[in-house]
């Protein structure tokens, strides 16, 4: 056990190093196991829930649209501690084909109610995009549920373009297509970014929180600018995580499309949805 301990510490940290085991390491590494079989549990024994949070149009303050964002149902783990042990292990494959079969039936289940249906915002692992069966799998659940393709928006982050850079925007160019938006999530977080949007085929960008904190600070000109630039290639911009009322109204100012952020709403379950912003 303290030999696999430490060869997991080694692998982790790089190679060609020595690691000594700790007992540290060793409750690093029965928690991660804890995680992964409650993950491979809970994709059996239907252990996941969708949580929803509204994301505004910055200017009338209407909502537009929602983020599907995945919790476990019985257990109290930070999403921010399972989904990268869910992708080191793939199970973030068949995690992530649950979430757009889920998100789409509730907007089956909202269509049947009579609720004018919004678009879900979907988070999509570099996994799945890596797939060259995604689009065709996405196309047959949007067929299964009869959902419009527009009323879905699935969102990569930039380090889908590590590797296999043609396939990706193969795979990406398919599912616009099909009709399906693509949002760029986490812009702003690597020095590849502005880069990755000249050639990208994407719809959306969505600011990283660190962007819009910084929004407050003396980089308030570097952020303004970078939503300029973005806009200036005719894509929408949403900025995330915004908290106060001071960051909404400097965004909307500057020209910001979408915001989302405890501000105007946490993440809620679908219930909660249904009663405050369908209509």
């Amino acid at each position: 056990m303290k030999a696999d301990v430490a060869l997991y510490g080694a692998k982790s940290s790089g190679k060609n190093k020595y690691i000594f085991f700790n007992n540290e390491m060793i409750d690093r590494l029965k928690e991660r196991m804890e995680i992964e079989e409650i993950l491979r549990d809970s994709i059996n024994n239907d252990g996941f829930v969708l949580y929803y949070q509204p994301i505004i149009d910055a200017k009338s303050y209407e909502v537009v649209s929602f983020e599907a964002l995945l919790r476990l149902r019985n257990h109290n783990i930070s999403p921010a501690k399972f989904i990268p042990i869910a992708e080191d292990t793939n199970l973030i494959v068949l995690i992530g084909e649950w979430v757009i079969k889920e998100s789409l039936m509730q907007l089956k289940g909202w269509k049947e109610k009579g609720y004018k249906l919004k678009p879900i915002a979907i988070n999509v692992s570099p996994a799945q995009i890596k797939d060259k069966s995604f689009p065709k799998k996405v196309e047959g659940m949007l067929e299964e549920f009869n959902i419009e393709p527009f009323y879905i928006e699935l969102e990569i982050t930039e380090n889908i373009m590590l590797e296999n850079h043609d396939d990706v925007i193969n795979t990406l160019r398919q599912l616009k297509d099909i009709g399906v938006k693509i949002v760029l999530d986490d812009f702003g977080t690597g020095y590849s970014s502005i880069n990755y949007l000249t050639y990208l085929p994407v719809d959306k960008v969505k600011l990283d929180k660190s962007l819009s904190d910084r929004f407050l600070t003396h980089d308030a000109l570097i952020v303004k600018n970078l939503i300029s630039f973005v806009k200036s290639l005719n894509l929408k911009v949403v900025a995330e995580g915004i908290e106060t009322k001071v960051q909404r109204d400097l965004l909307k100012e500057i020209g910001c499309d979408f915001i989302q952020g405890y501000v105007f709403s946490k993440p809620v379950p679908s219930e909660e949805i249904e009663s405050k912003f369908l209509e």
